[in-house]
C-alpha cells in the first residue's frame, strides 16, 4: 500500500457518530446506571498481629507466607532473565558499534518488528484503524444494550482516542499530513467534548487519593529509578559514540577553566554569565579524571536524581497512578535518554524546572516565606544554567498568584512570598542581563521579517506542532527520522492536555499546562527555534499529561467494562508499558542519528588519547591553516590525553606538523624515544599530499604498526624503529649566491650526486601567491570555505576591509597586463579592484552561472616603468552589509603579452646536469653557464648510503625551484 486506505476510518466516524447520537437520546430518555454491585467475593483482610520487635524471623516467614504466591512468580521470571542474560548472543545483548543499527547494537533483536512496522507502514495502520473502529463500535452498541450512560461516555471517549490514533497513523507517514491534521482536531474537540460532559468526575478522579500501599509505591519507584539508571547510564563509556561540537566546547570550557586553570575568553564568558553547569560538572572531573565520560556521567547522575524528585513533585499535586506513570514514561523517554547522554550545557537543565517546582508546592504547603525563598534559590539556580529554563520564572510567578488567590491570602502576605520566591533572581540579574541582551542578537529577534505578516507568524507555529506531531528538526541533544516522542505517546497527550484544559481549576491541571506553553510556544515561535534543546526543560510536563491521558482512559474503560475485566486491562496495561521502554530503548540506540563529524570527532580524540604516554610524542599531520578536524579538535585531542597524561605534560606531548614537514623532522620533534603519527584520511584538500606521505612512512619504516579508523588513521613508531629508518626524508634549499652559482644544503643525510634541471622562459611573466603577501585591515589568509587553490591558501577580504599591497620588478618600462584568480560564492555588485600606477580596474563582477568556481580574469593594461612597482588590491563593498559575502583572491600573473594563458607554464625544459662529489656530503656548490634569459632551476640529490626522499617520502628529493634573470 502506498496510502491508508479512508474507509477504514469508517467504523471510527460510525461509532463517533453513533456514541455522539446514543448520548443526545440517553439525555432525553433519562438512562441512568444502577448502583455498583457489591464484590460478590469479598476477602476480608485479617491483620496479623505485628511481629514482637526485633524478631526479624516471624517477620519474614509472615512475608514470605502472606506474599508467597507473588515471590514465585518474581523468583521464576528472575531465573528466566538471568539465564537469558547469560546465554544470550552479542547480537542480543549488544556490542560496541560505532554507529547507531548495526548489527551488534544493543537491542537490536527488536529491529524485525520495527522493521516489519515500517515495511507494512500502511497496512498497519489499515489494521490498527479497522481493529479500535470495531471496538468502539462494538462498545457503543453494547451501551446502547445495557442503556448505560457510564458505558456511552466510554465509547465516546474510545471512539476518539481511535479517532486521534487514526490521525498519528495519518501524521506520521507524511503522504496523508494534510488528512491526519483535521482529523487530530476532530478527536481534540471530541475530547474537550467528553471532558466538559464528566468535568467534576475527570477534576476529582485527576487528583484522587488513590494511593497503593507504601510497600507497593516503594517497589514501583525503584523500578522507576532502575529504569531511568539503565536508559542513562547503561553503555555510556561508548554510545553514543560520537561527540557534539557545543558538547566538545563545552566540556573543554569546564576543564580548562575548573582544572587546567587556563585562560579561555569564550569559557570566562559562559562561567561568569551561566555559572551553574561549571559547578555542576567541575567536581565530577575532579573525582573520576578529567574526561568526557565524567562529563556525561554528571548529566546522567543529574537526570536520574531529577527523575524521582519529578516522581516526587507529580505525587504531591496529582494522584499516585497518574505520578508513578508519568515518570515511568520520563524515565523511558527516547528523548530524555538522548539527552541526558551528552554534556552539552542544556543537558543541564532537566533538574531545575522539576525542583523549583517541588519546592514551590512545598512551599504552598507551608505558607510560610522562607520556604518560598528556598524555592526561589532553586529558580535562580535554574536560570543561570542556561537561558532554555528561563520561562519557568514566569511560570511559577503565575502559579503563585493564582495560589494566592484561591487560598485567600491576604495581600501583604501573597506580596511576601512572591517577593521572597522572586528575591534570589533579582539578586542575580547583573549577570543575566549582558547575557541575555547578547542572546537576544544571537537569534535576530529583530530580522525576523514580521513585517505585520501573520503567515510567517503561523508559519513558526506550525513548524512547532509539526516537531512533536510529525518530524523533529536536526538538534544538538536528540536528532531521528520523527517525531519528538513516540508516536504512540501523541494521542494520549493530545487527551491528556484537552483534560488539563478542561481543569485548570485543578492544580495538576494549571501547573502542567502553564510549564508546557510557556516553554513550548513563546521563545520556539518568536526565535524560529523548534527545537529539541529549547523544549527540553518542558519535557516532563508532556509526559505528565501523556500519563494524565492514559490514566484516565485506562479508568473510564475499567468502569464502563466492569469490574470483571480488570484483568485484561491490568495485562494489556503491563504489556504495553513493558514494551515501551522496549521499543524507546531500541530506537535510541539503533535509530538516533550519531552525524559524522560528531563520531570523526571522537575517533581522532581516541587515537590521540590512547597513544599519549611519557614515552611518546604524537604528530598530527594537518594542512595548516585548513578548515580540518586535526586543526580543529585540539580541546578534545587534549581532554583525552588526560587520562594518560597529567595538565602540565599535555602540551609537550603533542604538535601540528605541516605535512611535508611531518617525515624530515620526525625524529627532532621531541627527545621522547616513540612516536605516532595521526593522518587524516577523509579530509578532501590536500589527497595527494596525504597519500604520498602516507606511503613515504610505509616505505621508510615498513615495522611500523598501523591503526585505521573511519577517518583517521595511526602510525606507532617503535624506539627501534624510529632509529633504523629504512630512507632518509630531507629538505633540498637551492639558493642563488652568484649569476652562475648555486648553493644547496639537505636537512638531513648526505648526498654523493646532485642534478641540476633548468628550464626557460618562453613568456615573461611574473606570479605572486598572494595570501604570501601582507594583507591589509580586514584581509586574510586562509584555506576555508573553498578547495582548488593553489599554493598555501588564498586571500579573504571581511567587511570594511582597506587595500593590501603588492611589489614586482620590471625589467623595462612597458604595458603590463594582470591576470587574477579568485572565487566568488553570490553575485553581487561588489567586484575587487587592483590599482597600479594611477590605473585601477575592476575584477570579479560576474553572473550566477559563474559563482562557486575559481576563476582567472585578465585587467588592464597597465603603465609600468621600469624597477620596483607597487600595487594594492581592495574591495570597496557597496551592497547591503546583511549580505557580504568575502571574495576569494588566490594569485596574480603579471605579463606583457595580451594572449598568455596563466594556466600554461610557459617554461621549455634544457637538458639536465650532473654532477658527482668523491664523497657523501650534506651541502656544496654547483656552477652552470647558462644564455642571458629567465630561467627556473631545481635540484635532485642522490645517495649510495640511505636512499633519500623528499618530505613526502617521493624517491626523488628535489629542492624548491629558483627563478632568475641572466642580463645580456
Amino acid at each position: 500500500m502506498e496510502t491508508t486506505p479512508v474507509w477504514s476510518l469508517i467504523p471510527i466516524a460510525a461509532a463517533a457518530a453513533a456514541s455522539l447520537a446514543l448520548l443526545m437520546w440517553a439525555r432525553r430518555q433519562r438512562w441512568s446506571d444502577p448502583q455498583p454491585e457489591p464484590d460478590p467475593n469479598p476477602q476480608a483482610e485479617s491483620a496479623a498481629p505485628p511481629p514482637a520487635i526485633g524478631d526479624f524471623k516471624s517477620a519474614l516467614a509472615l512475608f514470605i507466607n502472606t506474599y508467597r504466591r507473588e515471590l514465585a512468580l518474581a523468583g521464576v521470571l528472575l531465573v528466566v532473565l538471568i539465564f537469558a542474560l547469560l546465554s544470550a548472543p552479542v547480537e542480543i545483548k549488544g556490542d560496541f558499534t560505532k554507529s547507531p543499527g548495526e548489527i551488534g547494537s544493543p537491542f537490536y533483536f527488536v529491529h524485525w518488528m520495527r522493521n516489519h512496522l515500517v515495511f507494512y507502514f500502511h497496512e498497519t495502520a489499515t489494521a490498527s484503524n479497522l481493529l479500535t473502529g470495531l471496538l468502539a463500535l462494538g462498545f457503543t452498541l453494547f451501551a446502547l444494550v445495557k442503556r448505560s450512560p457510564q458505558k456511552i461516555r466510554t465509547s465516546i471517549l474510545w471512539s476518539f482516542m481511535a479517532l486521534a490514533g487514526s490521525a498519528q497513523w495519518m501524521v506520521s507517514g507524511q503522504i496523508q499530513s494534510p488528512l491526519g491534521v483535521p482529523l487530530y482536531l476532530l478527536a481534540a474537540a471530541g475530547f474537550l467534548v467528553w471532558s466538559l460532559l464528566n468535568n467534576d468526575d475527570l477534576a476529582a478522579g485527576i487528583e484522587g487519593p488513590r494511593a497503593l500501599p507504601k510497600h507497593w509505591e516503594a517497589a514501583l519507584v525503584i523500578l522507576i529509578v532502575g529504569l531511568a539508571v539503565f536508559g542513562r547510564m547503561y553503555q555510556l563509556q561508548s554510545h553514543p559514540y560520537g561527540i557534539e561540537g557545543d558538547e566538545a566546547k563545552w566540556t573543554a570550557e569546564v576543564v580548562w577553566l575548573g582544572l587546567r586553570g587556563e585562560l579561555d575568553l569564550s569559557g570566562l564568558y559562559h562561567r561568569d554569565s551561566l555559572p551553574v553547569s561549571f559547578y555542576m560538572q567541575t567536581i565530577f572531573h575532579r573525582l573520576l579524571g578529567p574526561s568526557l565520560f565524567a562529563a556525561r556521567f554528571e548529566v546522567a547522575f543529574f537526570s536520574v536524581i531529577a527523575t524521582f524528585i519529578f516522581y516526587l513533585l507529580v505525587r504531591r499535586i496529582a494522584a499516585m497512578p497518574i505520578a508513578l506513570l508519568a515518570s515511568w514514561l520520563l524515565a523511558a523517554s527516547i528523548f530524555d535518554i538522548s539527552a541526558s547522554r551528552l554534556s552539552n550545557v542544556e543537558s543541564h537543565v532537566k533538574i531545575w524546572p522539576i525542583l523549583a517546582l517541588l519546592l514551590l508546592a512545598w512551599a504552598l504547603h507551608k505558607k510560610h516565606w522562607t520556604h518560598f525563598a528556598i524555592a526561589g534559590i532553586a529558580l535562580a539556580l535554574g536560570i543561570l544554567t542556561y537561558d532554555t529554563v528561563w520561562p519557568i520564572g514566569p511560570a511559577m510567578l503565575v502559579i503563585v498568584i493564582i495560589e494566592s488567590v484561591r487560598q485567600r491570602e491576604g495581600f501583604g502576605s501573597a506580596m511576601r512570598n512572591i517577593m521572597a520566591l522572586l528575591t534570589p533572581t533579582l539578586f542575580i540579574m547583573p549577570f543575566i542581563i549582558p547575557y541575555m541582551t547578547g542572546r537576544l542578537s544571537y537569534y535576530e529577534f529583530g530580522s525576523r521579517e514580521w513585517g505585520g505578516d501573520t503567515a510567517v507568524f503561523w508559519v513558526h507555529i506550525m513548524r512547532v506542532i509539526s516537531s512533536w506531531y510529525d518530524r523533529m528538526y536536526e538538534d544538538f541533544l536528540y536528532n531521528r527520522n520523527g517525531p519528538l516522542l513516540n508516536a504512540f505517546l501523541l494521542p494520549w497527550m493530545t487527551f491528556g492536555f484537552v483534560a488539563a484544559i478542561a481543569t485548570l481549576r485543578k492544580r495538576l491541571s494549571l501547573w502542567t499546562t502553564l510549564w508546557l506553553l510557556l516553554f513550548i510556544f513563546p521563545i520556539p515561535i518568536a526565535a524560529h527555534s523548534p527545537f529539541g534543546r529549547v523544549y527540553y526543560p518542558a519535557l516532563p510536563a508532556v509526559y505528565i499529561l501523556a500519563a494524565a491521558g492514559m490514566f484516565i482512559f485506562s479508568r473510564e474503560s475499567l468502569r464502563g467494562l466492569g469490574r470483571d475485566f480488570r484483568p485484561l486491562l491490568t495485562a494489556v496495561s503491563i504489556t504495553v508499558l513493558a514494551w515501551l521502554p522496549i521499543f524507546n530503548l531500541f530506537i535510541y540506540f539503533n535509530e538516533v542519528i550519531d552525524f559524522s563529524d560528531r563520531q570523526m570527532r571522537r575517533e581522532v580524540a581516541e587515537l590521540a588519547g590512547d597513544a599519549a604516554g611519557m614515552d611518546n610524542f604524537i604528530a598530527l599531520a594537518v594542512v595548516p591553516l585548513a578548515n580540518e578536524a586535526l586543526n580543529n579538535e585540539h580541546q578534545m585531542i587534549e581532554l583525552f590525553m588526560l587520562g594518560s597524561l597529567s595538565i602540565d605534560q599535555v602540551d609537550h606531548s603533542y604538535a601540528k606538523v605541516a605535512l611535508d614537514e611531518v617525515l624530515p623532522t620526525l625524529k627532532e620533534m621531541s627527545d621522547r624515544p616513540a612516536r605516532s603519527i595521526l593522518l587524516d584520511t577523509h579530509s578532501e584538500n590536500e589527497v595527494e599530499k596525504r597519500d604520498e606521505l602516507t606511503a613515504g612512512i610505509r616505505k621508510c619504516y615498513p615495522g611500523a604498526v598501523w591503526l585505521e579508523g573511519d577517518y583517521f588513521t595511526r602510525v606507532d613508531l617503535s624506539p627501534e624503529i624510529l632509529e633504523n629508518p629504512a630512507c632518509v626524508s630531507a629538505e633540498l634549499t637551492l639558493e642563488q649566491q652568484k649569476p652562475d652559482t648555486f648553493h644547496w644544503a639537505l636537512s638531513q643525510g648526505t648526498a654523493n650526486r646532485v642534478a641540476m634541471a633548468c628550464e626557460t622562459q618562453e613568456v615573461r611573466h611574473t606570479r605572486i601567491d598572494v595570501e604570501t603577501l601582507s594583507p591589509g585591515p580586514g584581509w586574510q589568509a586562509t584555506t576555508a570555505f573553498a578547495t582548488g587553490w593553489t599554493g598555501e591558501g588564498f586571500l579573504m577580504d571581511n567587511f570594511d576591509s582597506r587595500p593590501t599591497q603588492f611589489s614586482f620588478q620590471a625589467d623595462e618600462t612597458q604595458p603590463l597586463y594582470i591576470w587574477v584568480r579568485y572565487y566568488k560564492r553570490v553575485a553581487d555588485t561588489s567586484p575587487g579592484f587592483i590599482s597600479l600606477n594611477g590605473a585601477a580596474y575592476p575584477f570579479s563582477d560576474i553572473e550566477q552561472e559563474d559563482v562557486n568556481q575559481w576563476l582567472w580574469e585578465r585587467i588592464g593594461p597597465f603603465d609600468v616603468p621600469t624597477g620596483v612597482n607597487t600595487g594594492e588590491i581592495s574591495r570597496p563593498y557597496n551592497d547591503d552589509p546583511l549580505g557580504f559575502m568575502a571574495l576569494f583572491i588566490d594569485a596574480i600573473v603579471m605579463a606583457a603579452e595580451p594572449d598568455f594563458t596563466p594556466t600554461d607554464d610557459n617554461f621549455i625544459p634544457l637538458p639536465a646536469q650532473t654532477f658527482t662529489f668523491p664523497n657523501e656530503i650534506s651541502q656544496g656548490n654547483v656552477v652552470l653557464h647558462l644564455e642571458p634569459g629567465v630561467y627556473r632551476c631545481s635540484l635532485q640529490a642522490f645517495s649510495q648510503k640511505l636512499p633519500l626522499v623528499d618530505p613526502l617520502g617521493n624517491a626523488t628529493v628535489q629542492s624548491n625551484p629558483v627563478e632568475f634573470h641572466i642580463e645580456p
